[in-house]
């Protein structure tokens, strides 16, 4: 058996939640303890650093009212005949979920022409090739006919942009959550050695332990109810003393990834492409070493009068 041969990977729980949330559990094994915390940390940090997204990142609105009183537009403004302050339209903004490549200056467009009621995504008028995964998200909700208009900049990049508060030319900046990756939790279970690894018993039984975790939306977010059972913090006491006796251990180790997403991208795709990218980090290393002659390499080392002295390895 190959030293890569031994490595399964399983998916073990799919559900989608709804169009803009996707939660996927998926099992690698058998490893070693230093193995599962390794691939734990390396991956979570490429899950949720390493991945672009699309979404609204300027707000700018057009008002009657506004335009009459010459009145500038600020976060904490409360316009007539709308339900919501400009606050909450902002964070309904920052919860719609984009899917698409927008070229640079991109703009959306919402307009109420004398209309009354709730007005949600599917009303906002999006350029060509940008399509929303949350159509049911609300923006505003209007009380009494007026004339509206919201223009909003698509943008797209990496990461979380937090909005300063301030004033900018382009107008009221959004909270922008690029990255479509909403949450990654990891675990490291421990298993019986014994008579071998049985990888699909051991799928068979996680299936069987695994907790429906109840979800309350809000704002494209989501809130656990339901902890996962054998928390991290828990289990970490326990296998640190473990570690020195790895090799003599009668063990192995479950690592189990939990992953949600706001439905551009699956969970298993994700952690494909995770796994690319800290793949390519060591390409370089491999090609480095390959290229370098055994005879050239040289360390250093302390004679009797505690000086450095070189010596080439053959």
């Amino acid at each position: 058996m190959t030293p890569t041969s031994r490595y399964r990977v399983q998916s073990l729980q799919q559900v989608q939640i709804s169009t803009s949330l996707h939660h996927e559990r998926i099992m690698l094994a058998p490893l070693s303890y230093s193995e599962a915390t390794t691939l734990a940390v390396g991956l979570r940090r490429c899950l949720l650093k390493g991945f672009e997204g699309t979404c609204f990142s300027t707000l700018k609105i057009r008002h009657s009212w506004l335009t009459k009183r010459g009145k500038k537009c600020y976060e904490y403004l409360a316009l007539p005949g709308i339900r919501e302050t400009i606050r909450d339209i902002m964070m309904n903004l920052s919860s719609v979920v984009l899917l698409g490549m927008p070229m640079k200056g991109k703009t959306a467009v919402l307009k109420i022409d004398q209309k009354v009621g709730v007005f949600e995504a599917r009303h906002i008028l999006l350029p060509e090739g940008i399509h929303c995964l949350s159509p049911n998200q609300t923006i505003l909700t209007v009380v009494v006919p007026l004339e509206l208009e919201l223009e909003l900049t698509i943008e797209r990049g990496s990461g979380f942009r937090i909005r300063d508060g301030g004033e900018h030319e382009e107008g009221l900046l959004l909270d922008a959550r690029f990255n479509p990756i909403l949450q990654v939790d990891y675990q490291i279970q421990k298993t019986e050695r014994r008579t071998g690894f049985d990888f699909n018993e051991n799928a068979s039984r996680l299936k069987k332990e695994i907790i429906s975790d109840t979800f309350d939306q809000k704002d494209s977010h989501f809130i656990k109810k339901e902890q996962v059972k054998n928390e991290l913090s828990k289990e970490q006491s326990v296998f640190t003393s473990e570690i020195y006796n790895e090799q003599e251990q009668d063990h192995f180790y479950l690592l189990l990834f939990d992953i949600w997403t706001n439905g551009t991208i699956q969970p298993i795709e994700a952690m494909q492409r995770a796994a690319r990218q800290a793949i390519a980090v060591y390409i370089p290393l491999l090609r480095f070493a390959l290229t370098v002659p055994s005879n050239i390499l040289v360390h250093k080392q302390f004679d009797s009068k505690n000086k450095y002295v070189k010596k080439k390895i053959q």
